[in-house]
């Protein structure tokens, strides 16, 4: 069984998955590595150029677009290892990396971890918060937790953009799947990824199960990673933001329930027409736009 496997599901990326698994094979480490490439029927000659550059990775050749959980799934299943590591094929690993985030799990026993993301010219990437509980979520969903963070009061809110808070290792409510280290214990005990889910929302969703079963979420800033997909751009993103409130409506008829899942689309219909309001004052009639498409499709 090796010690830690890394786990990339690509879907017509391959320049990119090529510098991501380059910025792998650069690493090193004191334990044993296997690479496994998760390709979701790609159309973009990603296969043959991984197995012409990288010929050590384990390919695992999906006949259709499964989506992201889905896709770790096909892995997870296959791969005997200590740990996983679950990256995003538009990442680069910075050195060091994998030995720290190893080093830190096993060190603080951290069932799951992730670590700093960092965007393309370097600046902080948010990856954290609080699981969306009613209490954090409703911060998020309102603005509250902007209007407080303006006035420099900190809040418990379901995603954190303070840098404070992305400082040292400690305990988190959930960490994006960006790049998710996962224990073989925690794996063993809850399962993997809930599959029924094809891109967002999956991280979280895999957090609140690990910490209701009584593990460890943790996030530390010694080891980093660049996420170029993240992008430092304020421009409106219409398919993430689609994916993270469709998601949200997911968990919450998955962890309380379908009156409460049917509660959250009303607060979300309220709150997402005020955003799009104040942006349309504001003179940002993108991202109102944005907002008006993302409430017809949940």
């Amino acid at each position: 069984m090796t010690d830690l496997a890394v786990i990339i599901v690509n879907f017509n990326t391959k320049a990119l998955l090529l510098k991501a698994l380059a910025s792998v094979y650069q690493q090193k480490v004191s334990f044993d590595l296997k690479v496994i490439v998760v390709d979701n029927a790609s159309s973009d000659d990603s296969v043959k150029a991984t197995k012409k550059e990288f010929p050590q990775v384990e390919l695992i050749e999906s006949p259709r677009n499964v989506g992201f959980a889905a896709g770790n799934n096909l892995a997870l299943a296959k791969v005997k290892a200590g740990h996983f590591l679950l990256l995003n094929s538009d990442t680069i690993v910075l050195p060091d990396c994998l030995e720290l985030l190893m080093t830190v799990a096993k060190t603080d026993q951290y069932a799951l971890l992730s670590c700093k993301l960092l965007n393309e010219d370097h600046s902080l990437q948010p990856n954290a918060g609080f699981l969306p509980t009613p209490g954090p979520l409703f911060l998020w969903l309102s603005g509250i937790d902007d209007l407080l963070g303006l006035l420099g009061i900190s809040s418990a809110s379901y995603h954190l953009q303070k840098p404070a808070f992305y400082r040292g290792t400690h305990e988190v409510g959930w960490v994006a799947g960006t790049a998710l280290l996962i224990s073989s214990e925690v794996l063993s005990k809850i399962g993997a990824l809930d599959g029924s889910i094809f891109m967002y929302a999956e991280d979280v969703e895999y957090c609140w199960r690990a910490r209701e079963a009584g593990f460890k979420v943790g996030f530390t800033d010694q080891a980093q990673i660049i996420h170029l997909g993240g992008g430092s751009s304020p421009a409106p993103k219409l398919n993430q933001w689609k994916g993270e409130f469709k998601g949200l409506l997911y968990l919450y008829s998955k962890f309380y329930g379908k009156l409460a899942g049917d509660i959250l689309r009303v607060l979300m219909y309220i709150f997402i027409a005020l955003r799009m309001i104040v942006f349309f004052l504001l003179g940002k009639k993108e991202f109102s736009k944005t907002y008006a498409q993302v409430i017809r499709y949940i």
